[in-house]
């Protein structure tokens, strides 16, 4: 063996080696203790030194993601603000613009129905003049004594006031019926009078329910531009809910786009041929890719124009003439885009039937065609998926929305993540210089323990030289 040094006495060459590493370990036992000592020092610093500097990354990048979430607040409140406003306008100016015509339509339907309430007054009718003469008459001596001329004339008085109150009366009923029709008349210019009224409240009504939306919404402008705390919770809350939503919905567009794509992939591959590959994927699955991804840019770049999204802020320096062009041109791609993949979805019908039709005479020797199958059952599959091919395309194109919202909200739930991987790695960088530290004082207690003999000698040395050294120093003082 290698390792014995007296030929013949390995427990002897044990012995000794054993006596030459101690001997060696107790002579380099300072130098030792020292360099371990600092260089566990050293990493733990290396780590403290890394982990302050983590920490100042996250303060600085806490309060880069509270600018990012204070101004993102800030623009949506400020597009909030601006519907509202617009909103307002619009009130103001479709229904208040002809206020000055509603109310001279008020004043004339008020004047209107005052003058009718004045012709509708009920009047007494008037009595007969000759009333009084009756009266006087009849008073009289000698129609008291039953004189024939007084009684002749009273007899034509009684017959002509008969005929006077039949008169009186019609003309009272005359009166009274001309009455009611001028009540009757009144009753439209009642009703548009209430109409303009109820017009004007709704429109009050619906200016107060605005007006309270804007004092709330700048309520939290207001809070958003003083950079509260409540403000930043309030938005961080408003954030993880539409990274919620958006991802839901754009998680539902992904399965649209999934199904879009595998009804025009099949039929890809008679157009473009199903041979060629890139890849792992064949020419007809690259192009029904890149179809689907088209119509999901068209979809997105008509938002844009729209005015719905702001993911590139040069569609909104645009004219309205500019506009207008973009909207119908990116309707018509979708447009043409949708009755392609229609079309597609038709003939993957027929080459699936076709491919059952070749399968079957393989396996059987018998031809099915499709008049043999039915028509009908074949007749429903077939609408269903030409009208999926062509609404996909309309219903894809909204994915900019949700896709705005992720990209906005993301920023904010990314940064936040980010923060809370890095306090990680500050805790792992102090928990590891801690473990080095302590590591190495062990490693340190085991060396001693290794040259434990040799220390337990020079202890005893070291308190017997001290021990010799005062009695040596009483007896010089004797001697003096």
């Amino acid at each position: 063996m290698n390792w014995v040094i007296i030929e013949g006495q390995p427990m002897l060459s044990a012995i000794a080696i054993a006596i030459l590493t101690v001997a060696v370990l107790y002579f380099a036992r300072t130098a030792v203790h020292q360099a371990l000592y600092r260089v566990s020092r050293l990493i733990a610093s290396v780590l403290r030194v890394n982990a302050r500097a983590l920490a100042r990354v996250i303060e600085n990048l806490r309060s880069r993601n509270r600018e990012v979430l204070l101004e993102m607040g800030k623009g949506q409140m400020e597009r909030r603000l601006n519907r509202d406003f617009h909103r307002v306008n619009e009130i103001v100016s479709n229904d208040l613009s002809n206020y000055p015509e509603l109310q001279q339509s008020i004043s004339r339907l008020v004047t209107k129905l005052e003058e009718d309430y004045h012709k509708s007054a009920e009047t007494s009718p008037p009595s007969p003049d000759w009333i009084e003469a009756i009266e006087a008459i009849v008073n009289l001596k000698e129609a008291q004594k039953g004189n024939p001329v007084i009684v002749k004339v009273l007899n034509d008085l009684y017959s002509s006031l008969e005929n006077q109150q039949k008169k009186t009366l019609e003309s009272y009923r005359v009166s009274v019926s001309t009455r009611h029709k001028l009540l009757h008349s009144m009753m439209p210019n009642w009703r548009k009078l209430n109409n303009a009224v109820e017009r004007v409240g709704g429109t009050m009504k619906n200016l107060i329910i605005q007006a309270e939306d804007i004092d709330k919404n700048m309520a939290q402008y207001r809070e958003i531009h003083a950079g509260t705390d409540k403000a930043e919770r309030m938005l961080r809350v408003s954030a993880m809910n539409d990274f919620v939503k958006s991802t839901f919905i754009m998680a539902c567009l992904i399965g649209g786009a999934f199904l879009n794509f595998h009804l025009i992939a099949l039929p890809m591959s008679e157009m473009v041929g199903g041979g060629a590959r890139i890849g792992t994927f064949t020419i007809a699955e690259v192009s029904g890719m890149m179809i689907v991804v088209l119509e999901m840019v068209i979809g997105m770049l008509l938002m844009e124009v729209l005015h719905i999204t702001r993911l590139f802020p040069a569609f909104g320096t645009l004219d309205d003439r500019k506009r207008r062009i973009l909207i119908w041109t990116f309707l018509s791609f979708i447009f043409v885009f949708a009755s392609i993949e229609s079309g597609l979805a038709f003939m993957r019908d027929q080459i699936a039937s076709d491919n059952a039709a070749l399968k079957t005479l393989l396996v059987s020797g018998e031809l099915v065609t499709a008049e043999a199958s039915g028509n009908i059952s074949q007749f429903i599959p077939q609408t269903a998926q030409m009208l999926l091919g062509f609404v996909l395309p309309f219903v894809l194109m909204f994915a900019a929305v949700p896709f705005e919202s992720f990209v906005e909200s993301s920023r904010v739930i990314l940064g936040t993540l980010l923060i809370q991987l890095l306090h990680f790695f500050i805790i792992l960088m102090r928990l590891l210089g801690n473990i080095v530290r302590y590591s190495v004082d062990i490693l340190l207690a085991v060396y001693d323990i290794v040259v434990s003999l040799p220390l337990w000698v020079e202890d005893k040395l070291s308190n017997r030289v001290a021990s010799e050294k005062p009695t040596k120093v009483t007896g010089l003082e004797e001697a003096q």
